[in-house]
Order: structure tokens, then C-alpha cells, then sequence
């Protein structure tokens, strides 16, 4: 169907409700625009539209512009993302070419830009092999020993675990999958943040209630008008906004697993697409028992050579 990203009536219509995540891309037209950095101002309008209408929703936005990433899910009087964004400019005075990073909706993984792919393009050249890695983890191509990228929750059950360094052993044990990272999300007032800063004042959180009603009652006209069913939006999804998110590479070993964590890992190719689930913990530990009883059980200087 054709329409406009900043339509209530084609986002009703495009079933916005039933989505669960919504994919901007960046339209070849709109790096013609006159001005550089007008070239993604449809993304930003659109994408500001859908953030405040649908809160629960999660939005993937493709920008051309790295630096454009401060108006994307903008909100007056954030202090966090004030915080962080302070820390963004510190980065740029030391010359920093990924300060970026630092803005929160790139690093729950909500914003990217197509001049990111520039480096890639520049490893390709240099390493033949980086087109064939990214392949595999996609899963467009399978080889021998191969493997594609999957994801693992982590879930109250699976918390005697305890730390990421047993994890990585456990599932290259037993499932032979290999972890990568661990997106988490944790909220903004939690005393374990580095930066635990009150979202907004108690005047900005009076107004952005009586903003939220507004909202949600203009919605649910529209909804009526396509007889669709009001419960199928949720306009107390403003939790989520409280919220961050973000990805960890390669965490250390003694890091802590939290409940909600999402384990990213390479799975081996050819099994079940959806990740193994992982075992009991009786069963893993009577495992770790049998084989440190079989060591113990060897006898002293099996190993060494008696021939004369």
C-alpha cells in the first residue's frame, strides 16, 4: 500500500497495532535535498510522529547522516540524554570519529547511518573475507563449521548461571554455541546506571500526562473510524521510555547476568533455528561432578612413556 510515515490514518491503516517493530529506511529521494543535512528530515519528522503516538512500538531508523542522530526520539528535558549528549561533545573536542555512540537511541540499537557502511567497505578491500563473515552470521550462506547469529533470553529459571564467563562455558560444552554480547535494558532512575538521573522535573511529567491523554484520545477517534478494536493500544506504554537499552561486546567474565538479558551467539549450522534451550542445573552439575570424578579416578603417571 502507498502512504505517509506521518499519517495517522496510513499508520492505522499499515496495521501500526499489530506491528511489534517498525523499520524506517532511507529513500534515495531524500538525498536531494538542497541543504546536506535537510536529507533526513522525513526520517526525523516521521519518526518523531510514531514515537509519541505508539511509545510501545520499537522503530529501526536508517539516517544518512551520523550527526542527525540528536533529533531522533527527541524529548525536551531529558536529563539523561542531556548527560549523555555532554558526554558526545567531549568525545568530538578529543577527536573522536564515534562519538555518536554516546547517544542512546544508537546504542539500544534504534539508529543507524549508511555512512557506517563506509568502513566496512573499506575492510572488505583490505580483508576478502569480511562480505563472507557477515554472510554467515545472516544466514544467506552456510559452509562446513559454519554458523549464523541467534539470540538467547535469559529468564528468572536461568539465573543460577550467575555470570556471563559460566554461561560461555556451559553452551560451548553442551550446545556448542559460541556468545558474542548481551543487550540489555535496565531504567534510567536504577541505582546500578552510572548516571541515575531523574528523567524529567515534576511541572515537564504534569504536562507530558496531559499530552499522553491528548494523544491517546485523537488515536482512538481514528481507531473508530476504521472499526478497530481500543484495546489493541496501549497508552500507558510510557514505562518504556524510562528505559535504556544497550549492547555489550564480548563482556568480561565475572559480568553479572540480569533477567531480561538477551544473549547474542553464534549457533552452528544446521540445527534448530531457535536457540537450544539451556539445560537444567542439576543436570549440569552432576555433569561437572561425573567428569571431575573421572580425572580423579586416573591413575598417577598413566601418561608417561616406560619403554626403555
Amino acid at each position: 500500500m502507498y502512504g505517509l510515515l506521518f499519517s495517522l490514518d496510513d499508520l492505522l491503516r499499515a496495521g501500526i497495532l499489530q506491528s511489534d517493530t517498525i523499520v524506517v529506511v532511507d529513500r534515495e529521494s531524500s538525498k536531494l535535498a538542497e541543504e546536506d543535512y535537510m536529507a533526513d528530515a522525513n526520517q526525523v519528522v516521521a519518526v518523531q510522529t510514531m514515537f509519541r503516538l505508539f511509545p510501545s512500538t520499537t522503530i529501526i531508523t536508517e539516517l544518512t547522516h551520523a550527526a542527525n542522530m540528536r533529533f531522533m526520539q527527541f524529548r525536551a528535558k531529558d536529563f539523561y540524554a542531556l548527560h549523555m549528549a555532554e558526554k558526545q561533545k567531549i568525545e568530538k573536542e578529543k577527536g573522536s570519529n564515534i562519538a555518536y555512540m554516546f547517544r542512546l537511541p544508537f546504542a539500544a540499537g534504534n539508529v543507524f547511518s549508511a555512512s557506517m557502511l563506509d568502513t566496512m567497505l573499506y575492510q572488505s578491500f583490505v580483508k576478502d573475507y569480511t562480505i563472507s563473515i557477515v554472510r554467515l552470521l545472516l544466514g544467506l550462506d552456510q559452509g562446513n563449521n559454519s554458523g549464523y547469529l541467534a539470540e538467547l533470553p535469559i529468564t528468572a529459571e536461568d539465573m543460577w548461571i550467575r555470570t556471563y564467563g559460566r554461561l560461555y562455558q556451559k553452551l560451548c560444552s553442551t550446545s556448542h554455541e559460541i556468545p558474542i554480547g548481551i543487550y540489555r535494558t535496565v531504567g534510567q532512575n536504577d541505582n546500578k546506571s552510572e548516571c541515575s538521573l531523574p528523567m524529567e522535573d515534576d511541572d515537564s511529567l504534569q504536562g507530558f500526562t496531559a499530552e499522553r491523554k491528548e494523544l491517546a484520545n485523537m488515536v482512538r477517534i481514528k481507531m473508530k473510524k476504521f472499526d478497530l478494536p481500543e484495546e489493541e493500544y496501549d497508552s500507558e506504554a510510557s514505562d518504556k521510555r524510562n528505559k535504556i537499552s544497550y549492547v555489550m561486546i564480548n563482556p568480561s567474565f565475572d559480568m553479572k547476568l540480569e533477567v531480561d538479558d538477551i544473549i547474542y551467539l553464534i549457533k552452528p549450522a544446521g540445527g534448530p533455528k531457535t536457540p537450544s534451550p539451556m539445560p537444567p542445573r542439576r543436570k549440569f552439575s552432576s555433569r561437572r561432578k561425573t567428569t571431575h570424578q573421572r580425572f580423579r579416578a586416573e591413575p598417577q603417571g598413566s601418561n608417561v612413556d616406560t619403554k626403555l
